[in-house]
């Protein structure tokens, strides 16, 4: 998993605090990637993510039902 160890540290730093998608993203790539990159790290963060989540390391709060919603990520505090 290519970016586990960039998401792992973030996400530990912070925990309790909600996480989107877009700002993992942005944290990774850092601004410097074009549009297939980037598409390729959302990919490789939603898969660390799920298995954070089945390690129950991770909280998914899923998107809402309205128009635009989004998932949140949120690292478990002890």
């Amino acid at each position: 998993m290519k970016y586990a160890k960039e998401v792992i540290e973030l996400m530990s730093a912070y925990p309790g605090r909600d996480f989107r998608m877009v700002e993992l993203v942005n944290s990774v790539t850092s601004g410097k990637h074009t549009g297939k990159q980037r598409s390729a790290a959302r990919e490789g963060i939603r898969t660390v993510l799920s298995r954070l989540k089945e390690s129950g390391c991770v909280i998914v709060r899923p998107p809402g039902k309205a128009r635009g919603g989004y998932a949140v990520y949120r690292w478990k505090a002890k």
